[in-house]
């Protein structure tokens, strides 16, 4: 047994499965930051990253690395994947949304406007998958990407998995912080989120700003979706069957800012995994509805406090500090 009683295997799997919503929480909130979307379309970055991980595996790591006896994991395709997915996302931003916010759309509009761009990633890259597949004859659906993970030396699959899904959270985390808190342009940026029209009015390019918000948002969920699929067998609905956890996980937070989105996300994680282990089994209820658990803690929470756990936090910090 682990820590308070818990085995490690489950305690490790829940931290995993955490990071993992993090990371693509991460991504949400930076979207809902910069242009006050949700956007419908967010988990389908994190598909693209898992491809654009497999197929970079499969075409040009193995052929090559192989001959010179190194061996592969998913860690090497990291800046491909954050090129790919920070392109995706910077084109949905320039072809889509932005050409309706300059026309005066609001989040209705947006929204429904990223369930329509949701279809049209997930149709490309179901095309894609089925050209690779017929083409060159390589499984693309219901693959996982475990076999490619990184394994620490004197550790097993989960222990290293751990440690790399938690180092990718901390890095992240710090980075986004040190760029929105600690450089120049992280003052440009949130000056363009919190006052556009005056941002303009002082020479700031907002467009520019928000194509790089966009850049960073696919970047860090293309790197979300290649450790979703180590666990989720891999197809375009990859990213779409865990959007509903990645919004509970946002909105528990606090949509506003990235803390929200690392608290949100240990949330769900946390919840689901141990939820399932020491609720449901006991119960003798299948684990299939496991998803049901932190959907009751986003309701519990929500209904004590609307602004997330982050606000109940700031205020608290607030009132101590009066």
């Amino acid at each position: 047994m682990g820590l308070f009683g818990v085995d490690y295997n489950t305690l490790a799997s829940a931290i995993i499965f955490s990071n993992i919503y993090v990371l693509l929480s991460l991504g949400l909130n930076l979207t809902y930051i910069t242009t006050k979307i949700p956007s419908f379309a967010h988990g389908d970055l994190a598909t693209v990253g898992a491809y654009i991980s497999y197929f970079a595996i499969y075409f040009l790591l193995m052929p090559y690395l192989s001959q010179l006896g190194i061996p592969v994991n998913v860690y090497l395709t990291f800046p491909l994947v954050a090129l790919a997915g920070g392109a995706v996302a910077v084109l949905s931003y320039l072809l889509v949304f932005r050409p309706m916010i300059k026309r005066g759309a609001g989040i209705t509009p947006l929204m429904i406007a990223s369930f329509g761009l949701h279809f049209v990633i997930f149709a490309s890259v179901a095309l894609a998958a089925d050209y690779v597949q017929s083409r060159y004859g390589v499984l693309t659906r219901n693959v996982l990407l475990s076999r490619w993970e990184l394994i620490w030396p004197g550790t097993d699959f989960l222990t290293s998995s751990l440690i790399n899904t938690t180092l990718s959270v901390v890095v992240t985390t710090a980075l986004l912080y040190v760029l929105l808190y600690r450089t120049r342009y992280g003052v440009i940026m949130r000056a363009s989120i919190d006052n556009l029209y005056l941002a303009r009015a002082v020479g700031i390019n907002v467009e520019r700003v928000f194509a790089v918000a966009w850049l960073l948002i696919g970047a860090v969920t293309g790197i979300a979706g290649v450790y979703m699929a180590m666990y989720y067998p891999m197809s375009e609905e990859l990213g779409w069957l865990r959007l509903a956890l990645v919004f509970v996980a946002s909105v528990v937070g606090g949509l506003s800012n990235i803390y929200g989105a690392v608290l949100g996300g240990y949330v769900v994680g946390l919840s689901m995994v141990l939820g399932a282990a020491y609720i449901l089994t006991p119960l003798n209820i299948p684990t299939e509805f496991q998803l049901a658990i932190p959907f009751a803690f986003v309701i519990a929470i929500l209904l004590f406090a609307p602004q997330g756990l982050v606000g109940v936090i700031s205020q608290a910090l607030q009132r101590a500090r009066g």
